[in-house]
């Protein structure tokens, strides 16, 4: 019985420490940092719920949960974005910005609101 409810709350714990991490971490060193957290609190509980000695289970878990997070919190990072200069035409230019019809259609036949030579 003592098995199930620490095994309980150790998953339950780490749930609810994901949601303190906020969810667009992008730094790998703070990825590694959420992961080693994280990694800490399930080993924790996984090394009290399954070593013969709960708090020997417990040191080792946070030793090794905390290793493990790390590393994959590391290398879960995606690398940062390169943006390449885009370059700007002198003048101002909006091709077909107020023509609301598709490339290769033209305006309907009798259509006289639409078009841009009507005069009145």
């Amino acid at each position: 019985m003592r098995l199930a409810v620490t095994g309980t709350l150790a998953l339950a714990l780490a749930g609810m420490l994901s949601a303190c991490v906020p969810a667009d971490v992008e730094d790998p060193a703070q990825r590694a940092v959420a992961g080693a957290a994280l990694g800490a609190a399930l080993g924790t509980g996984i090394g009290a719920t399954f070593a013969i000695n709960p708090a020997i289970g417990a040191v080792v878990g946070a030793e090794s949960g905390a290793a493990l997070g790390a590393a994959v919190g590391a290398a879960t990072a995606l690398p940062s974005p390169t943006y390449e200069p885009i370059a700007v035409p002198v003048a101002p230019v909006v091709p077909g910005f107020y023509d609301n019809w598709p490339p290769g259609y033209g305006l309907p036949p009798g259509y006289r609101e639409a078009r841009p030579d009507y005069s009145g």
